[in-house]
Parts: C-alpha cells; sequence; structure tokens
C-alpha cells in the first residue's frame, strides 16, 4: 500500500476522486485488520 499516488500530481481533475478512493481504501483495510484481530 502506497499512501502516496503519483498519478494524482500527473491528473490534477482526479484529486477528488483519488481522495474518495484512498479513503475507502483505509476502510476497507481497517475492516481486514479488525477481522483479523477478531480471528
Amino acid at each position: 500500500m502506497q499512501p502516496t499516488t503519483p498519478s494524482t500530481a500527473a491528473a490534477p481533475s482526479q484529486v477528488p476522486t483519488t481522495a474518495a478512493a484512498r479513503g475507502l481504501r483505509t476502510v476497507a483495510f481497517s475492516l481486514l485488520v479488525d477481522r483479523a484481530l477478531a480471528a
């Protein structure tokens, strides 16, 4: 997982989409961690 995406600098118009994708990725990662800890 890379916190910084090079595509953001290349396409400024994609910044909101990148931020949303990063948020979803963070949520998915936290869910995986919770599931791993619960198991």
